[in-house]
């Protein structure tokens, strides 16, 4: 585990340093003088992403926490089967929303992802897609009064 947390923190600390100092100052204009900058909540989470994966690399460097067998394997196969399960996942939603309705694209992304993740609870499998796109209904066309196009 020791191995895997050090390369998994690298690897985000050089995604959120890329994203940092290349892709969002080349996607995302700066706004007029006196506005907020579309860019403040972009650059926010990508430091608060490059500063715990600091965090995981130190800890890692410092093994404080770690059991003596934890590197059997760099990232173990459940862990990879997993992660291709939720990329499927992803794969799928994004098809939904091109060629379907928003709608449906949430559903898969949210019961796809629970039954990924090993979820077999009927009523957590209803209820939570249910709920959350509910909720998000709620706060755009209620609440804030927009539209989600």
């Amino acid at each position: 585990m020791r191995q895997a947390d050090l390369v998994s923190g690298v690897i985000l600390g050089l995604f959120g340093l890329v994203m940092l100092l290349v892709v969002i100052p080349a996607q995302i204009e700066q706004a007029p003088r006196g506005f907020v900058s579309p860019r403040l909540v972009p650059n926010m989470m990508m430091i608060a992403v490059t500063g715990l994966s600091l965090l995981l690399v130190l800890k890692a460097l410092r093994g404080a926490g770690y059991r003596g067998g934890d590197d059997a394997g760099l990232f173990p196969r459940h862990e990879i089967m997993v992660s291709l399960r939720l990329v499927l996942v992803f794969a799928l939603a994004i098809a939904l929303f091109v060629w379907t309705v928003p709608l449906a694209a949430g559903i898969a992304l949210i019961v796809g992802a629970l039954l990924a993740l090993g979820e077999r609870r009927p009523i957590v499998l209803i209820v939570m897609p249910a709920a959350l796109l509910l909720a998000v209904w709620a706060l755009f066309y209620k609440l804030l009064g927009t539209a989600i196009l």
